[in-house]
């Protein structure tokens, strides 16, 4: 039987594309001989992640346009927003140059499955895709379905999901929908205290460190930034065994650590990392006894397999309010402590404190987003993909 040609379609964002790569991995190992091929979007910096594309026989970029869309906006205010009209208006005419190019492209590939991850990438490939009956499987992490996916959807014979089949019946047909979770970096995997003194030992902090995580997805969050700036000098007095581990955004760092030397003393400073972007953030993940961070479908999968105690902060603008539904889902399970964006430093300073001195509270809030963790949500998507 003649290897099958295997397409990974995603991008626009972290969360479209690192999942993609555990999955190619597993595929790898499942089906040596078959052909992987990732084509994302044109323009997207792969900083970080660039050296393990190396899994994929060969690597495409398409064009496409982006719908913009906020949540917190008003029906009135998108009809007057005319410099959002005229984006989309524009990016409407990239999706159909991108849909040809992507047509000449899978002419040429032959492919025998396309797998779309979402982003607005997967739009022209799945309309080219249709045009050529390449069936299409699409996979949503979040819990709110994103919209590229619901267009690409209506052609694909699988939708996967990173959340439980409830949150998907409006807007998928009945029983095609599977839940599989969200594929995580191969390389995490459940944090034993033992383990995590050696992620400690590695990343040069002491075994006996309270380590404070602050993680704003793959762009990082400025509000988030700002927060933990109002709340690092006082949080690092109360105890000198503190220690921040502070993922900014690649954007944010230099402002960041700017800040930090403004505002700490010399040996402050030196129990805070400021990291932009890092392809190790499992072992940074993995090091901290407490997490603060957003609620994006990636970040919250890879907390669950490694069992972290977390204060989420959903960003509520964000299109589709994807990461309150998110975060609603662990708010049920009681995986973690759900906080909104708006709290005010001082909250938040609390909360940290209280959570610092009641490590048994940190154990249940661990245990119960443990519990979540779906380690095989890549098999089970390479199942559904070599079928």
């Amino acid at each position: 039987m003649k290897p099958k040609t295997i397409i990974l379609a995603g991008g626009g964002s972290g969360g479209h594309i690192t999942p993609l790569l555990p999955l190619a991995h597993v595929l790898r190992r499942r089906c040596p001989k078959c052909r992987l091929i990732y084509i994302g979007l044109r323009g997207d910096k792969l900083d970080g992640v660039k050296e393990r594309f190396g899994i994929f026989d060969q690597v495409f970029f398409v064009t496409s346009g982006k719908f913009r869309r906020y949540h917190d906006q008003s029906l009135l205010a998108r009809l007057v927003d005319i410099k959002t009209i005229i984006l989309n208006i524009k990016d409407f005419f990239k999706v159909l140059y991108g849909a040809f190019s992507a047509r000449r492209l899978l002419k040429k590939l032959k492919p025998d499955v396309i797998f779309s991850k979402g982003g607005y990438v997967v739009v022209p490939i799945g309309l080219a895709a249709r045009s050529l009956h390449i069936p299409i499987i699409t996979h949503d992490s979040d819990a709110e379905p994103g919209l590229a996916n619901r267009l690409v959807g209506r052609w694909a014979k699988i939708h996967t999901s990173g959340m439980p089949v409830e949150y998907y019946t409006d807007t998928y047909p009945a029983g095609t929908v599977k839940y599989v979770g969200v594929p995580t970096d191969e390389r995490i995997r459940p944090v034993t205290p033992d383990l995590q003194i050696e992620y400690k030992k590695q990343l040069e902090l002491p075994a006996d460190s309270f380590v404070l995580l602050v993680a704003g997805g793959g762009l990082g969050s400025k509000t988030l930034n700002d927060k933990t700036l109002a709340i690092a000098p006082q949080l690092l007095k109360a105890d000198a065994k503190s220690h921040i581990l502070h993922f900014t955004g690649s954007q944010h760092e230099m402002a960041v650590k700017q800040k930090y030397h403004q505002i700490l003393s010399d040996e402050q400073l030196k129990r805070v990392k400021v990291v932009g972007f890092s392809d190790q953030f499992y072992k940074y993940s993995g090091a901290a006894d407490l997490v603060i961070a957003r609620a994006g479908a990636s970040t919250l999968a890879e907390l669950a397999v490694a069992a972290k105690a977390c204060i989420i902060m959903p960003a509520a603008f964000l299109t589709g309010g994807h990461q309150l539904k998110n975060a609603q889902e662990l708010k049920i399970r009681q995986a973690a402590i759900i906080e909104d964006d708006k709290l005010s430093p001082q909250k938040l300073l609390k909360l940290t404190e209280q959570l610092r001195l009641n490590p048994k509270r940190r154990r249940e809030l661990a245990d119960n987003l443990g519990s979540m963790a779906r380690p095989d949500a890549a098999d089970k998507l390479a199942d559904l993909i070599l079928a």
